[in-house]
């Protein structure tokens, strides 16, 4: 290995780490914050803010139509790219908050909300500041600067939602606490990341490299559009077909496992993708993240959303209280549908540095044209119909793309298993253990928060057991890595990780 591998190797790890542990306390302020405000809000405030997020998301891919994210793809990189695509980021920021304002009430017609336009008109701003952000943001994920960038996501949210959305709420604001949390956090996180990756100011809109970058970037934001019409088709349908709170119930339980799922992906993917585009001629390299990356879904984050979908009603019950009861229905497939999600996310940097942009947004298509048929079928049903369609897209959409991504870097079906073999014995473990103690606990402890708490132990009690008791649960690829990364934690975290772990990281060391 030469010295900038190993240099890359260290760094990707490290952003890794500082990925995911800034993501995972953002998180779990996250889903505090959202949780006191769902409850203080109830399903149709909460989903009438539901509505305009799905406007304001769509609005965001043409805020930044893939330029700036193909900053990250550039092998060399001088202040005329930067100054090229900020120039374009400052037009679309402009042009989609003008059009976001022209089309407020046109949107709340086709939603049938009469108070939407004023919440439209209100976030407008945002696709603009979204755009303007956009290449200081990427600058960082080029360089793997991942600590610096949770720092500032994390402190924006913390002075957007918790101090001021929950006040706000708490002081009768309804609605416009979303509002106004969400303006502030897009501001001070706009502030707090040009600080740590300033750029000129001064923008350009003629660059030689003109024709590729707008030609990725195109790509870039016809594969996200598909993406986004796989992602929020359902809660459109929701929207369309039926009241706000309905939305609302719709949507906080799909939040509630999508923002940790998103969470991950979010650091996960920019990551994958930034690593996998320093080393595009190696593809063993990127074999290796593949599986690696398919190993850590299976490991942490499928125990976790199946045990979720085994006490989908206690969970729904102790978190939100009986006005949010009927979100139980929707959360126990959606939760299943989770890990899948996250599988097919891996998938994208994969095609992305084989050359297979295209590829990905042509098989996108067909597939969001079945998304849209199958959720409005459904949704004709029920909330709950409409979950369980949704689980069966997303498992028909991970297996297309995973099929595709791994023929490009040769690993075959069985590595995929092998990966993911230890993951399903730790939420098939989870699970039982959710669901048996929450059915021998419902006449002992009636309650729901501590019910809830009595489960999260089970449930952790049995992943332990099986980390100590079953070895060979971890590929040899993660356990060198869990070693590499148990060095980088406190001497007591580590001896405890290190006992935890220990048949796992020997048994596949000795492999």
């Amino acid at each position: 290995m030469t010295a900038v591998q190993s240099s890359l190797g260290a760094r990707s790890v490290s952003a890794f780490l500082w990925g995911g542990g800034g993501a995972f306390l953002r998180l779990f302020m996250q889903m505090g914050a959202q949780i006191v405000l769902a409850r203080l809000l109830g399903p149709e405030q909460y989903g009438l803010f539901a509505m305009s997020v799905v406007v304001m998301s769509f609005a965001a891919f043409f805020s930044d139509i893939g330029m700036a994210y193909g900053l990250i793809q550039q092998k060399t990189l001088d202040e005329s790219h930067v100054r090229f695509v900020f120039g374009w980021q400052l037009i679309l920021g402009t042009a989609v908050a003008l059009v976001l304002a022209l089309l407020a009430h046109p949107l709340a017609d086709f939603f049938r909300e009469p108070r939407l336009p004023a919440i439209i008109l209100a976030l407008a701003p945002l696709a603009f500041l979204q755009a303007v952000s956009a290449v200081s943001l990427n600058l960082l994920k080029r360089e793997l600067d991942f600590k610096t960038l949770q720092i500032a996501q994390t402190v924006a949210y913390f002075f957007g939602y918790v101090c001021l959305g929950i006040p706000l709420a708490l002081g009768g604001a309804g609605v416009w606490a979303l509002v106004a949390a969400w303006g502030a956090q897009s501001l001070i996180s706009l502030a707090l990341i040009y600080r740590a990756a300033r750029h000129p100011l001064v923008p350009v809109f003629t660059h030689p490299d003109a024709r590729s970058m707008g030609h990725f970037g195109g790509t870039v934001l016809l594969t996200n559009m598909t993406n986004w019409l796989i992602g929020n088709v359902d809660r459109t349908v929701v929207a369309r077909t039926l009241d706000s709170a309905s939305m609302g119930i719709y949507s906080n339980a799909y939040n509630l496992v999508n923002t940790p799922s998103s969470t991950v992906l979010g650091f996960m993917q920019p990551v994958m993708y930034s690593a996998c585009a320093r080393v595009q001629e190696d593809p063993q390299r990127i074999r290796k993240a593949y599986l690696l990356l398919m190993a850590g879904i299976g490991l942490t984050v499928m125990p976790v959303f199946f045990a979720m979908s085994a006490v989908s009603e206690t969970l729904v019950l102790a978190l939100y209280g009986p006005h949010w009861a009927q979100a139980a229905e929707v959360l126990r497939p959606i939760a299943l549908a989770m890990p899948v999600a996250l599988l097919w996310g891996i998938t994208t940097p994969v095609l992305w540095n084989t050359g297979q942009v295209t590829l990905e947004f042509k098989l996108q298509l067909p597939l969001a044209g079945l998304w849209l048929l199958g959720a409005w079928a459904a949704a004709q049903a029920s909330l709950a119909a409409l979950a369980w369609t949704v689980l069966g897209l997303f498992i028909l959409r991970t297996l297309v793309f995973t099929r595709l991504a791994i023929r490009q870097i040769s690993v075959r079906w069985l590595d995929c298993a092998r990966a993911l073999r230890g993951g399903l014995v730790l939420a098939a473990c989870a699970m039982l253990a959710g669901w048996g103690a929450d059915h021998v606990l419902a006449a002992t402890l009636p309650g729901s928060q501590i019910r809830l708490a009595a489960i999260v132990l089970a449930c952790a009690a049995a992943v332990g057991l099986a980390l100590r008791l079953l070895p060979g649960l971890f590929i040899p690829e993660l356990a060198d890595m869990l070693r590499m990364g148990l060095g980088r934690l406190p001497r007591a975290a580590a001896r405890a990780a290190g006992w935890l772990l220990a048949p796992q990281l020997g048994s596949a060391h000795a492999r």
